[in-house]
């Protein structure tokens, strides 16, 4: 009997068919939308609230470490997760001190030696001990709802609801997972748009992403990243993602707006432009210099006498004050702004402004001085802040204004050159809190290691002033000018064996008495001069009057507040005719 055959053409169609249906079902499948929802655990991981391993680097589970910190919550600033997590206890949500400081306010200040939270206002220092409901407003006794401050092993967390009373903030809180929303950031615009339907929010840019949360019609989105077919978008209540970019009615913008008051850092002010020189006083009787130092001082109306000084670790200072230096100042129309320097040997600004309880002391002496003594004004000149207790310092300069702005005493503080390597010093929180900040325009070169060069070249000290007053409002600037200048001497090598400071005239006959006239130089603004010293070569740039005036034509420039001069004896008496044009 024959044996049937399949016709070739049957089992060709067979196999197109096949293919068809292939094709045409990878098809469906690439365009038909996921239906699976993100996992729990890729939920967590998204929310930064897991990532498979403890605080300690050691492997835990999803279901461990839900289990063992179901209190912890992820934060959203502005619409952004952040690596930061707070936490609940007993309802209060409670954020890392680090992060109210960086990120939220950074007029926080924690005591590490103490254990004391400090928040600084106008007129109030706010003090919260670790694990209680009470805090002191000044000397008013507060209580709160919730514990303010808890501390777990080297971490100190803050509630968020003290963080708020105090700072422009809005928060929300939210669950599955726990969330909080925070808003710190007003008057900055978003972008917003609404769905035009039922959406999915995706995790990825991908039809077959898991879904994270469904999102009903009209709900209002804020759209981070617009793109031609995908957006990214964050919901109210903090769940983001993306979803497809014809899903989304017509964008708008919206400002955000908030009704918390700034509190406002009043300042004194003085109706003339400041013209403040500074007078060394090394022991009771440079008391009694006073009037021949000022009496050639045309135009002079502030006097800075070398009083306070920080003398041991413990917040105690020397004093050498004086009420008839005080009087005679008065009667001839000069205001007394005592200086408190950290010039001392026998003292580590480190052992003292990181405890609370010496700065208040160093605080309380000053206050006291200034009221017994009748001094108009405290100028705080301490140039040894290192950059580990800038934080210290700036709290120090804070707690002292309130005292300062209660008592109607003037504070001012003396900064070097705004550069890179003194950015710590963080002039521009100065600048809000202080009344006048006094850039001390002089040590370009300074000694052996800098090499020889101005003390003060003009483009040197623009740039400083630029820099300045692009952190602090000009009309709170002072530049200090130098009465005094260098005499460098090199080796054959260029290398500076000797430096002495020197006053105006004797930097000046010291060229005349070696025969040299000097030459003004344009690009440095100053005189100068050179000459052979045995095999060495000794070099002067001078400050005199023209070099002077040069620096002081920047007051109208750029609008300063007015003159300093380091110091007051070192100077030609002709000098004060040029510098009295500029601040009469």
């Amino acid at each position: 009997m024959k044996k049937k055959s399949v016709p070739v053409f049957f089992v060709v169609a067979i196999i197109i068919i096949s293919i068809v249906v292939l094709v045409v079902g990878n098809i469906i499948d690439k365009r038909t939308p996921s239906k699976k929802h993100a996992s729990e655990e890729d939920i967590y991981k998204l929310y930064r609230l897991y990532d498979g391993y403890t605080e300690d680097g050691d492997k835990i589970s999803f279901e461990g470490a839900t289990k063992a910190a179901d209190n912890q919550v992820a934060i959203l600033l502005q619409n952004e997760i952040v690596s930061d997590r707070a936490f609940i206890d007993n309802g209060e949500l409670y954020v890392d001190y680090e992060f109210v400081k960086n990120s939220l306010n950074n007029r926080f200040y924690w005591d590490n030696n103490e254990n004391i939270l400090i928040y600084t206002t106008p007129t109030d220092i706010v003090k919260a001990g670790v694990g209680s409901q009470e805090y002191y407003v000044t000397k008013a006794k507060k209580t709160a709802e919730y514990t303010i401050v808890k501390v777990e092993g080297s971490k100190v967390y803050v509630a968020l609801d003290f963080v708020k009373n105090y700072s422009n903030i809005e928060y929300t809180l939210y669950d599955s997972p726990n969330r909080v929303c925070i808003t710190n950031e007003w008057g900055v615009e978003e972008n917003i748009s609404t769905l035009k339907k039922d959406t999915k929010i995706r995790l990825d840019k991908s039809i077959k992403s898991d879904i994270l949360y469904n999102c009903k019609s009209a709900t209002e989105v804020v759209v981070l990243d617009k793109g031609k077919t995908w957006s990214e978008v964050i919901t109210e209540d903090g769940f983001f993602g993306y979803v497809k970019t014809d899903s989304l009615r017509k964008q708008t913008t919206k400002t955000l707006q908030n009704d918390y008051v700034e509190p406002e850092y009043t300042n004194i002010q003085k109706d003339f432009t400041i013209n403040m020189a500074w007078h060394m006083v090394t022991a009771q009787a440079s008391n009694n210099q006073l009037m021949d130092l000022v009496t050639p001082a045309k135009g002079l109306n502030v006097i800075a006498p070398t009083w306070f000084r920080l003398s041991d670790n413990e917040g105690n200072m020397t004093s050498l004050a004086d009420a008839n230096y005080v009087t005679r100042a008065h009667m001839v129309g000069l205001e007394v702004w005592a200086v408190v320097d950290d010039q001392s040997a026998d003292s580590d600004n480190k052992q003292i402004f990181s405890y609370t309880s010496k700065r208040e002391k160093i605080i309380n002496q000053l206050i006291a001085s200034a009221i017994e003594y009748g001094i108009d004004g405290i100028n705080v000149d301490f140039e040894y802040i290192a950059k580990e207790n800038a934080d210290d310092y700036i709290q120090f300069l804070r707690e002292l204004s309130v005292k300062c702005r209660i008592n109607g005493i003037v504070l001012s503080v003396d900064d070097k050159v705004p550069e890179a390597s003194n950015s710590y010093y963080n002039i521009e929180e100065q600048g809000k809190t202080v009344d006048y900040v006094v850039m001390m325009g002089y040590d370009e070169h300074w000694g052996v290691d800098s090499g020889a060069g101005s003390v003060a070249s003009l483009p040197w000290v623009t740039k400083g002033i630029e820099n300045m007053v692009s952190k602090v409002s000009s009309t709170k600037v002072v530049l200090a000018v130098p009465f005094y200048t260098r005499i460098w001497e090199e080796d054959a090598s260029g290398n500076v064996v000797s430096c002495a400071s020197v006053d105006m005239t004797t930097a000046a006959t010291t060229l005349t008495n070696n025969g040299i006239t000097p030459v003004w130089v344009d690009n440095v603004g100053q005189y100068y001069g050179e000459y052979p010293s045995g095999d060495n070569t000794v070099r002067i740039w001078l400050e005199d009057a023209k070099s002077i005036e040069e620096k002081l034509k920047l007051i109208g420039t750029y609008g300063l507040a007015g003159v300093a001069e380091w110091r007051i004896g070192l100077e030609n008496n002709e000098l004060w005719n040029t510098i009295i044009k500029y601040t009469n």
